[in-house]
């Protein structure tokens, strides 16, 4: 009774010409994309994946109602500002109508740039709310985040005041990993399992009785995968919740949002575990298991008690490593804490460890409470030696401490070469990751910090692999720059927003001398560098790809794609750009199918791709080839969707007029008021890009307007700090 009450309240609200939907209906995909999907199945390709899991519905504006399922002061994706709000939060919900049409297909998360105006920050778990908004979807690589941007919240008040029952705020039981991600080859390749999508997108549920596959705690943002079939099938960890994500510690504001004291570390693989949270689609595949790369969806516990450990194997924690740069005289001692589970007895603790091909184990022996050493005696010069920490206990549950490694110099570190060569000699931490130490190089500086803000050295003169690397510094270097580095912090750490493979930092140097000559940019294809062997090995570096082809110039985040073309016209593999140099708006200013007389810029890598950064504009080279089209009046009047979006704090927009007349072009807030005339005035016939400034803006959603005489078009664009 009170339901319906509720309902008819809505219908009959101000806003009586939005249009009201469920979530279930922005979520349902056609049967014929899910047939597509599966009969693609590890073969289909990603840039039509992308295209299929755009939804319908997107960019028009409708009217839900649903119950808050997550608390908005917990969500912690957006970068915080400097008074610590940030730039977004990210809120899960579920259409209220699951009471009476069931769950399936009814949960989806809200995306709010603007959530101190809307109020949504001021909801609460449980409470019932109606949104006006726009569905869409973040395409990351492989798959498509369901979300819904609202444009206006209205907080109606807890979900018992209308009579909805308790089940309303209840998870999903989910039985199988497999029926969330299924495997899709006999190499452990598994996949989003699309028969269930329309069901499970943005859906809140519970997996009991499941185990940690593998997880990886080399970074301050741990990765870690469950399954329940022994690891054919699994699901991916997502860190959307500040009480699991561990870099958000004095960025966020404390007094407004639920950052969480202490660290979150994962559950040691082997563990047995229930876990319950938000399953969203982030293109995040850590361990590359999913085909092609990101189409798996994962998973987002939110609160402290979402993650339940039932049993672990032993606990092996705090393994360390050497904080010096061994010689080939020195042996190396590694500590680390192992714990039984209470029910449980240790039975076994080793250090197992690796040169080349030769593995060896020692006893590690206890040295007072739960600490445990072990000795690896001195190794050869040049020596890369890898470790791990083992413990076994009276059920014969083992644990295996993730990898540790470093590297014999008997000379210390007095080339780029010795920091950045890895174990294997393909992508990965350089073997001196994570401590402060005296060196002695000597390099010049390639980049040009003067117009990117970037700094790459190089100590080569032939360009050979492993000789740049990248500084984060606060000193004033320009290209040309002779250095020498005595003392650094070798890590990876984050370079315009980009978590890097190594980086020096905290750096003591010298200027020697100015104004030399760079060794120059290295010519290399992109067929080359899609080998990540060989692009590991050009980290730092700065490369130059000459005559290429545009081939998506809109590859989100201001990234775009480009090819090498062979001598028969044909195209290589695609390379990566990125607008990561406040000199590079998005996508480079290129357009699609585009022919180049150059990219160039140091290689960097990041969120699991490397890239080319272009410094200046001058870095992207003329356009060799003009497509037809581009010398034909346009034949309609457009207005195109504005790149990037969402963006911060510039974008362009584009637009075609057929015929000479007087244009305008105004940007509205959500309220209708202006807040910006970027064109007003007489123009010719063609196509027409104006760039979009607003730094002087809030975070949210805004509306172009495009009118020329009785003609009107209006789009809608983020604007997210």
């Amino acid at each position: 009774m009170l339901l319906g009450l509720l309902l008819a309240i809505l219908m009959a609200t101000p806003a009586l010409a939005q249009t009201d939907i469920t979530i279930r209906e922005i979520n349902a995909y056609p049967q014929a994309t899910i047939d597509e999907l599966n009969a693609a199945g590890a073969g289909v390709d990603p840039g039509r994946l992308a295209e299929l899991l755009v939804p319908e519905l997107a960019n028009q504006s409708f009217r839900i109602t649903a119950v808050v399922l997550s608390n908005p002061r917990t969500s912690g994706l957006g970068n915080p500002d400097s008074d610590g709000f940030p730039s977004r939060i990210h809120v899960y919900v579920r259409d209220t109508s699951a009471v009476q049409m069931g769950n399936e297909g009814m949960g989806i998360q809200l995306v709010d740039g603007a959530y101190q105006t809307t109020g949504l920050l001021n909801a609460a778990v449980g409470d019932v709310i109606t949104v006006v908004g726009v569905p869409d979807a973040f395409t990351g690589s492989g798959g498509a985040s369901m979300q819904f941007e609202p444009e206006t919240v209205e907080l109606l008040g807890p979900y018992t005041d209308f009579g909805l029952p308790d089940s309303i705020l209840d998870p999903v039981d989910v039985a199988e990993t497999g029926d969330v991600n299924m495997s899709v080859g006999a190499s452990g390749e598994v996949q989003t399992n699309w028969s269930n999508l329309n069901s499970l997108n943005g859906q809140y549920i519970r997996i009991e009785g499941a185990t940690i596959q593998v997880r990886d705690i080399s970074s301050d943002r741990p990765n870690w995968l469950i399954t329940t079939d022994g690891g054919t099938t699994v699901i991916n960890f997502y860190d959307m919740s500040l009480r699991y994500r561990n870099d958000r510690d004095g960025g966020y504001n404390e007094g407004e949002f639920n950052v969480s004291d202490d660290d979150f570390e994962p559950p040691p693989p082997g563990s047995l575990v229930n876990i319950q949270g938000f399953l969203v689609f982030q293109g995040d595949d850590p361990f590359g298991r999913a085909v092609p790369q990101g189409a798996l969806l994962s998973i987002a516990p939110f609160e402290d008690g979402d993650l339940e450990v039932s049993e672990t194997p032993p606990l092996i924690t705090n393994v360390s490593k050497p904080d010096f740069v061994p010689g080939e005289t020195d042996d190396v001692t590694i500590t680390a804490d192992i714990v039984a589970d209470p029910e449980r007895t240790l039975t076994l603790t080793a250090l197992q460890f690796v040169v080349g091909t030769d593995t060896t184990n020692v006893g590690m022996a206890n040295t007072g409470g739960d600490s445990y050493a072990g000795q690896i005696p001195a190794q050869a010069d040049g020596a890369f030696v890898s470790y791990s920490v083992i413990a076994m206990d009276n059920t014969d549950a083992v644990s295996i401490s993730d990898p540790g490694q470093y590297r014999v110099l008997a000379d210390g570190i007095n080339e780029i070469s010795d920091i950045q060569t890895t174990i294997d000699g393909g992508p990965g931490n350089t073997p001196f990751r994570g401590i402060t130490t005296d060196m002695d190089i000597t390099a010049i500086v390639h980049s040009n910090p003067d117009s990117s803000g970037i700094v790459s050295i190089q100590d080569n003169a032939d360009l050979d692999p492993w000789s740049g690397i990248f500084l984060s510094t606060d000193s004033t270097l320009s290209r040309g720059d002779e250095i020498r580095i005595t003392n650094a912090t070798i890590d990876r750490t984050v370079l315009f927003g980009f978590p890097n493979e190594s980086i020096l930092s905290n750096v003591t140097l010298e200027v020697l001398s100015e104004g030399n000559a760079i060794y120059g940019y290295k010519a290399v294809t992109t067929d080359l560098l899609a080998d990540p062997m060989v692009a590991k090995a050009h980290e730092g570096m700065l490369l130059r790809y000459d005559d290429v082809v545009v081939t998506n110039s809109s590859a989100g985040f201001g990234e775009w794609l480009f090819a090498s073309v062979n001598g028969d016209g044909s195209l290589q593999a695609n390379a990566r750009a990125d607008d990561a140099s406040p000199a590079i708006g998005g996508g480079g200013g290129t357009s699609d199918g585009e022919r180049l007389e150059f990219i160039q810029g140091p290689l960097a890598y990041a969120f699991n791709n490397f890239r080319i950064w272009p410094e200046e504009q001058a870095d992207i080279g003329s356009v060799t080839n003009v497509a037809t089209e581009e010398t034909e009046l346009p034949g309609s009047f457009a207005l195109r969707q504005n790149y990037p979006n969402p963006f911060n704090p510039a974008t362009q927009i584009e637009y075609t007029v057929p015929a000479t007349s007087r244009i305008t072009l105004e940007v509205f807030d959500v309220l209708g008021r202006s807040v910006a005339m970027l064109v007003d005035g007489q123009q010719a016939a063609g196509t027409h890009t104006v760039q979009f400034d607003a730094s002087h803006l809030a975070s949210g959603l805004y509306l172009y307007r495009l009118t020329a005489g009785s003609q009107v078009q209006v789009k809608k664009m983020m604007l997210l700090k």
